[in-house]
């Protein structure tokens, strides 16, 4: 019998500890982990706003700085070719004579910049995505009797048609260009 007391005592402690481990969460430990859980949610969703935010502004930086490249690249390369027919000073207007396509303006029209010639209508540079706030062409050194090869001065001021404060991004650019033939008398 002694045995069969010893085996009943086990059994009864087994139960106690069964019943034990059975328990649930209590009411406050629920709120404070459900509070734990909207804390970590609110500062990853606030991460993931501001990086997309952040991308969205590269984007638009970079597609304004593309086009910016590629407009002053295109009238760059026709100045070296040509030779300035724009009188000195400063002009919202550029007028070159290119060997092969004749008289080239430059201009800024409908937020766009503009490249006309001859033959061809107005054709615009610039993307529609991007909006050119300011364009002008300092003129130096074209007088005969200044003595000096022709530059010019191109400046511009762009910006993407995006509206957002924070996304929104403006560039203002300037370059130089002069003709490679030699314009000194």
């Amino acid at each position: 019998m002694i045995g069969s007391k010893r085996d009943t005592n086990i059994r009864i402690h087994t139960n106690n500890t069964n019943k034990n481990s059975h328990a649930g969460f209590t009411l406050i430990e629920l709120i404070v982990a459900m509070a734990v859980f909207s804390t970590v949610i609110t500062i990853v969703s606030s991460i993931f706003v501001s990086t997309v935010g952040s991308q969205r502004k590269n984007v638009n930086q970079q597609e304004v700085l593309e086009n910016a490249r590629y407009v002053l690249e295109i009238m760059a390369r026709s100045i070296r070719q040509s030779t300035v027919q724009t009188a000195d000073g400063t002009s919202s207007v550029l007028a070159i004579s290119h060997p092969v396509k004749g008289l080239i303006t430059y201009q800024l029209d409908s937020d766009q910049i503009k490249e006309s010639t001859g033959v061809n209508p107005a054709l615009a540079l610039s993307s529609s995505e991007v909006i050119i706030d300011k364009l002008s062409f300092i003129v130096q050194g074209n007088s005969l009797s200044d003595n000096a090869q022709p530059r010019v001065v191109i400046v511009v001021s762009l910006r993407n048609t995006e509206v957002g404060a924070n996304i929104a991004s403006s560039i203002n650019l300037q370059t130089t260009v002069t003709p490679r033939n030699l314009q000194i008398q």
